[in-house]
């Protein structure tokens, strides 16, 4: 998932704290990074760009996108679910501010989707940079009612993963990138 990299659009309140130019290249940089990561492994995932907003979208050198999905309206968690009614197979959904992302987190969510209904990559801001569904069997929504961007996402995940009895795993925990201390903290590991 991405916000097209344009300014006012994409990456707001880091770009307030670090600037676009430096948003920018960070998220475009991840961008690359996913694009790379799944092209070494093009014969064992297809990768698809859930793009917001749809008013930009066509006005933005997609060179760095293929495979596009545009995203409909609603908060975070409609817009994940939304994308579970058309997908058939297991699939993770994962950010674009995600500098850290590594091919052996995917594989390893996949496994993980084998035996579990999803999977989850934690922030260490108490969100989630990846979620990902088995398609076993129908679930209900887990993110209704999730409290997004502050340290109780993850926490209101699980509890409604709990609640509507669905096996769940993790993967490794990763920092994405959402304000200038996030940033800072990346820029010093």
């Amino acid at each position: 998932m991405s916000k097209v990299p344009i300014k006012g659009i994409m990456k707001n309140r880091l770009s307030k704290d670090i600037g676009f130019t430096n948003s920018k290249r960070l998220v475009c940089n991840s961008i690359e990074k996913i694009n790379k990561i799944f092209i070494r492994k093009k014969n064992e995932y297809s990768l698809h760009w859930y793009l917001t907003p749809r008013s930009k979208f066509r006005s933005y050198s997609f060179s760095i996108f293929n495979n596009c999905i545009l995203q409909n309206k609603g908060n975070l968690g409609d817009k994940m679910w939304d994308l579970t009614k058309i997908q058939r197979q297991p699939f993770i959904i994962l950010g674009s501010d995600i500098p850290n992302l590594n091919l052996l987190a995917i594989s390893n969510s996949f496994k993980k989707l084998k035996k579990n209904d999803v999977v989850i990559g934690p922030t260490y801001d108490g969100g989630f940079w990846l979620i990902g569904f088995s398609n076993k069997k129908r679930i209900i929504n887990p993110f209704i009612n999730v409290r997004w961007s502050n340290s109780f996402t993850l926490s209101d995940l699980i509890k409604n993963l709990n609640n509507n009895k669905m096996s769940f795993d993790f993967v490794e925990k990763l920092r994405d990138i959402d304000n200038a201390a996030d940033y800072c903290d990346y820029i010093h590991d």
